[in-house]
């Protein structure tokens, strides 16, 4: 299932070109299901849009990968080997929110040392280019800070798989 709650134009565009990439996947009478919720802590009213994919046997390689028996989400051990700078570029533009000149990457639902993992897969992706990387406690949990830095690397690495409607998430207008 893929769900979108920030109905911001970049956010609907976005949607729409996840949608486009998992089109195959759905059924042919799919629909988009809606919700529409209040935030217990603002009372603001939000909308969300999902889809849902087929359960089709090419998706068990990854649920294999990111899923234990009970369904409990891991990081794999060999996560290095996994994130490209492609899958990093749809990490930010799904779970990633700028922070003062860095990026938070939302880790919420992660044990520890499968954050403490992604953390070093993530400062030795580019090779000689080292991330600087930290792990932030929140509320939520754990996430991982790239530190601002940091971020022209990623800008340079990861810009051209990014959605023009998402790039605001890197900066990229401001270092063009």
């Amino acid at each position: 299932m893929y769900s979108q709650s920030s109905l911001r134009i970049q956010h609907i565009n976005y949607f729409n070109h996840v949608l486009e990439l998992f089109k195959p996947y759905l059924s042919k009478d799919f629909e988009f299901k809606t919700k529409s919720f209040i935030d217990k802590r603002t009372k603001n009213s939000y909308n969300t849009v999902n889809f849902a994919t087929l359960s089709l046997p090419c998706f068990n390689y990854y649920k294999n990968l990111f899923y234990l028996s009970d369904n409990l989400k891991i990081v794999p051990s060999n996560i290095q080997d996994l994130l490209t700078p492609r899958g990093l570029a749809y990490w930010i533009m799904d779970d990633g929110s700028l922070q003062n000149k860095g990026l938070h990457l939302n880790t919420y639902g992660f044990t520890n040392q499968d954050v403490l993992n992604l953390k070093n897969s993530l400062e030795n992706m580019f090779g000689e280019n080292i991330l600087k990387c930290s792990i932030h406690k929140h509320k939520k949990g754990e996430r991982i800070y790239i530190w601002g830095e940091s971020m022209d690397v990623i800008r340079h690495n990861i810009s051209k798989f990014m959605h023009k409607n998402m790039l605001y998430k890197i900066n990229y207008d401001k270092f063009k």
